[in-house]
């Protein structure tokens, strides 16, 4: 698999899951645990929806030129990284971890491991990129 694969794979899951909380958000937070009254459904679709979406617009974008694949990598990891961190943060403060959030922690760590070994793969090959 090579990382422009790697990425339209996320893209594309980013952008179903986008979708699917921004048109009924109530489906997917019930499944978090999540209720929300009418202003709160609103807030789901924008933060998760949106944001989703935006990244996996970002990601098929970036998968257009091998110069930005590094960049999206990059952003990928540190996103993911960041709620994955958030997520295992949130699971021992508040003593709990269900399974849906297990899935997100799942996907968090594979998405972040896999990036850096991309990242990693790349410094190695082109080690004319290196600053200094």
């Amino acid at each position: 698999m090579n990382a422009t694969f790697f990425l339209r794979i996320i893209a594309a899951i980013l952008f179903i899951f986008g979708i699917i909380y921004l048109v009924n958000p109530a489906m997917l937070a019930a499944k978090a645990g999540i209720t929300a009254d009418p202003s709160g459904l609103t807030d789901i679709r924008a933060t998760y929806g949106g944001v989703q979406i935006g990244i996996a617009v970002f990601l098929f974008w970036a998968c257009r030129s091998e110069a930005y694949l590094k960049p999206a990598l990059v952003a990928t990891l540190v996103i993911f990284g960041s709620v994955g961190a958030g997520r295992l943060y949130g699971a021992i403060a508040d003593g709990a971890l269900s399974g849906f959030n297990q899935i997100g922690l799942g996907f968090e760590i594979v998405l972040t491991v896999v990036c850096t070994l991309f990242l990693m793969a790349a410094k190695k090959t082109r080690p004319e990129n290196r600053p200094g």
